[in-house]
């Protein structure tokens, strides 16, 4: 009986898995693209300028790689211009000789880096500045500048092209949209299946989780800077309709005796947004404005009043985001709202204990310290040292070390295999033909992992020895790996130690950054149109950074009490803070609905300039007091239980961080 139960589970998980033409399908789909180019462009370089130039080839296939299935605009080119000519004068000063090596070396991390990176993007850097490293690799190259100048020109355009036809074929400016409409429909046939639904969370769930697909959506847009505004927008404004729709369900108690008696208020919601879906152009829109209006006129005739509040609430919705494609945001003379936002969030990183300035200034000591030997010591192959210094330099310490690992075990296997190689003596066109064999095990294999280090080192090596000796190239290979593993671990761990709790922390003040930024939003808003993508990356920044701060305290040890004590005052200062974040956010929606009449606007501006000036250190003191009282003279009452609910909260937030503090110290007394 066991052996035939043991039978029917291994026929269950063969049948689950998948067959393997289809597995080799998949990865031949992932590693076909970017083989492809490499092949491609290293031969069109090694033709025309000579394969001792193919060194950026590498560089320019992380950047079609990365951006093979986004959106790339004119803009997005001209980009890829203007960053490798920058990175190409910056590569040539840094050759020039020492002091200049190591001014350039510090301030490119920066550059790419703690300007353009976040502890969310990590990445983002990397791509130029992996390209401003290996232009160094051979400072001799950029003796004749003009020639590396139109290597780097044939980069250019040779990635132009293929992401031009790749879009062509794969239709990546139309999967956007693609996608929205499934979400939209999506979105339309939950709320015309909400009739049916039983008195339970379901119904949450299911536009909890619409929203979470529109957030992935938008978050991909916005990381994408390709991406067509209007695009962003309305994909904004769709994620928050779906968190606004999931929210009023949850508030909504759904009478299994009456969910019937909704379903033709329901169908007629479901019909709008299928046709607010399609509403692309102008004149559409105006139609589904109409709809959406004419549905609002007719919702006193709903007799459950519950019901009628979450009827007209998400019309109200619908209708911002129907209407917001059309609205503009005024160029006044002054730094707008957004570029404010963007101030703040550059101004909130100086503290060592950042991540943004702890990942630069780790790769500054890097970059400096091994080119500065590099080009001290003209030892051939010597620039191995710093290029494995820096592939083994990553965001975060943990997968620093995970890497000093898989890179190491890699390097290894891959010396191995390139000694046996040699000992075949195969001519140029067959070590040649092995070197593509590897590049493409190489786009095949998982980033940081074993494969791609054994196939990378395995390339790398098998060019070098082509003009090289085999084991003296395998020799320095290894020699420059042990001391890369050395250096890098001693400025990880003792030089620039970076502690989860100084992160958590410094996450704590950017929230607090980004609350005072934001009221200074709302402030705005009541003089000039917002554009909602600019309130919506506030909010978003705002829960992303609450994000990386919960899975911090939730990975807290509570073995002991003082250790129990401050996870759960953490814990509750990161719930007291989201509360305030959603009261902020209802604040915005309320305001860009036209909820506050024009005569209430100074009073609520008083309020408003207050709060800012209380958010950032955050304290409860008098000021709240006097904020209380502009409260009372409002006339709005939806305002002011709005305004009294922040109040309330920002109360308790500021007790919670006392008390935060308090069991941090008694923390590190237990120590």
């Amino acid at each position: 009986m066991a052996d035939d139960q043991g039978k029917q589970k291994q026929q269950a998980a063969s049948a689950a898995r998948p067959p393997l033409t289809h597995v080799l399908a998949k990865l031949l789909r992932k590693t076909l693209p970017a083989s492809a180019f490499f092949m491609v462009l290293f031969w069109t370089i090694s033709g025309l300028f000579g394969i001792a130039h193919v060194i950026p080839a590498l560089c320019y296939t992380a950047l079609f790689n990365s951006r093979l299935h986004a959106y790339n605009s004119p803009a997005q080119y001209a980009h890829f211009f203007g960053m490798s000519i920058l990175t190409l004068v910056a590569a040539r000063i840094a050759t020039l000789n020492i002091p200049l090596c190591i001014v350039t070396n510090i301030a490119m991390p920066f550059v790419f880096l703690y300007m353009r990176s976040s502890q969310f993007t990590p990445m983002r850097y990397y791509r130029y500045l992996m390209l401003f490293v290996f232009l160094q690799l051979k400072p001799q190259l950029l003796d004749n500048f003009w020639k590396e100048l139109m290597v780097i020109g044939t980069c250019c355009i040779a990635l132009t092209v293929a992401l031009i036809i790749a879009g062509r074929v794969l239709h990546t400016s139309d999967q956007c949209t693609a996608r929205l409409h499934v979400l939209i429909n999506q979105l339309a046939d939950t709320l015309e299946h909400l009739s049916n639904k039983a008195s339970s969370n379901a119904p949450q769930d299911e536009f909890l989780q619409l929203h979470a697909d529109f957030v992935k959506l938008t978050d991909n847009a916005r990381k994408n800077a390709g991406v067509n505004p209007r695009m962003r927008v309305v994909l904004d404004m769709y994620a928050m309709l779906a968190e606004r729709t999931a929210y009023l369900v949850g508030q909504f108690k759904w009478d299994e005796n009456k969910t019937s008696s909704y379903a033709a208020d329901l169908h007629k919601l479901a019909e709008l947004t299928r046709k607010a879906s399609y509403s692309t152009k102008s004149v559409q829109r105006s139609e589904a404005i109409t709809h959406a209006e004419a549905l609002l006129s007719e919702a006193h005739t709903i007799q459950d009043e519950d019901f009628r509040r979450f009827f007209c609430s998400y019309l109200h919705m619908i209708l911002l985001v129907l209407r917001e494609p059309n609205q503009h945001t005024n160029r006044l003379w002054r730094m707008s709202p957004r570029l404010r936002i963007r101030v703040a969030s550059f101004y909130k990183h100086p503290s060592i204990s950042s991540f943004e300035l702890s990942f630069s200034v780790r790769c500054a000591i890097v970059l400096t310290v091994g080119f500065t030997i590099s080009l001290a010591f003209p030892i051939s192959h010597l620039y191995w040292f710093p290029i494995n210094a820096f592939l083994l330099t990553q965001p975060y310490p943990a997968e620093s070390m995970r890497r000093m690992r898989t890179r190491t075990l890699g390097t290894v296997l891959g010396c191995l295999f390139v000694h046996m190689l040699s000992t075949l003596s195969l001519p140029l066109w067959a070590v040649l033909a092995v070197c593509m064999i590897l590049v493409m095990g190489r786009y095949a294999s998982t980033q940081g992992k074993i494969p791609m280090a054994f196939f990378g080192s395995s390339y790398a090596l098998s060019i070098v020895s082509l003009s090289t000796g085999e084991r003296y190239a395998i020799f320095m290979r290894l020699v420059c790996l042990i001391a890369a593993v050395i250096f890098v671990f001693i400025v990880t761990r003792l030089i620039v130690p970076t502690s989860d709790r100084a992160l958590f922390r410094a996450n704590l003040d950017e929230l607090f950054t980004l609350i005072e930024s934001y009221w200074a939003l709302l402030r705005a808003s009541l003089h000039t149109n917002i554009n909602a993508v600019t309130s919506s990356e506030a909010i978003w920044h705002m829960h992303t950074v609450h994000a990386q701060a919960d899975s911090y305290v939730n990975a807290l040890p509570q073995s002991t009490s003082e250790g129990k004590n401050y996870h759960d005052a953490a814990q509750h200062v990161l719930a007291c803070q989201r509360k305030l974040t959603v009261g902020l956010e209802q604040l915005n929606y309320f305001i860009r609905l036209d909820g506050a009449s024009k005569q209430e606007y100074p009073t609520l501006e008083q309020f408003m300039t207050i709060a800012e000036a209380c958010s950032n250190p955050f304290v409860a003191d008098k000021r709240l007091e006097t904020a209380e009282n502009l409260v009372g003279k409002l006339q709005e009452e939806e305002l002011r239980a709005l305004l009294n609910q922040y109040l309330t909260r920002a109360k308790s937030l500021a007790t919670a961080l006392d008390h935060l503090n308090e069991t941090a110290s008694a923390c590190l007394k237990a120590r």
